[in-house]
């Protein structure tokens, strides 16, 4: 994969780096984030510059995004049905729909870069639970000036050792979902626990 997008960006440049974005974005999986790490490389070596590159993958990502949040909008229940037969989409959904519902904007925010791995089904989620279209437009706005400059950045400053950053953050994604599903279900046994205690006290 790495040795692919290495060709592909450097051949067809800002246009490739654009279609990666929204595709990715819009659910389709293809790795956007190693295109940015390989385009902060190539920003690196003089051969992309810094300011047309990061303003392309950020209008990909935004439009990509926002294709999500119409096709949930739209056709939410439908996509949400489809997702749910298979397994791991089953429990990205899960855990997708527990992070909008505790944290609202400020989780769309955190799944364009924290927790990038849950983040196109995110936006359909957004868009089936009628969350306004502003305030996603604006939380989802600032997760992806944040994540393009991130990963572009970790490109241009570990240009040798593109795989081993991509893997690294991936799986670093992956934990930190864990470990705030397993807090977020032990915050739900707390509740339930001390509700339990206290209509037993009243009895």
């Amino acid at each position: 994969m790495t040795e692919t997008i290495l060709s592909l960006v450097p051949t067809y440049g800002l246009p490739f780096l654009f279609g990666i974005a929204v595709l990715a974005a819009s659910g389709v999986p293809v790795s956007s984030s190693l295109a940015l790490l390989v385009t902060g490389a190539f920003i690196a070596s003089g051969e992309l510059g810094l300011t047309e590159s990061y303003l392309t993958a950020l209008a990909g990502a935004v439009i990509g995004d926002q294709i999500g949040y119409q096709i949930g909008l739209r056709a939410g229940n439908a996509v949400e049905e489809r997702l749910s037969r298979k397994p791991k989409r089953a429990a990205q959904l899960m855990r997708a729909k527990e992070f909008i519902g505790r944290f609202g904007g400020v989780g769309v925010f955190l799944t364009r870069w924290l927790l990038a791995p849950i983040g196109p089904i995110t936006n359909v989620i957004c868009g089936a639970s009628d969350m306004r279209w502003l305030r996603f437009t604006i939380w989802d706005f600032a997760g992806e000036v944040l994540w393009v400059a991130i990963y572009i950045g970790a490109g241009y400053a570990f240009r040798g050792n593109l795989e081993e950053i991509a893997a690294l953050m991936g799986e670093a994604s992956w934990l930190l979902i864990a470990a705030l599903a397993a807090l977020g279900m032990g915050i739900r046994v707390l509740v339930v626990l001390r509700q339990h205690r206290n209509e037993n006290k009243k009895a």
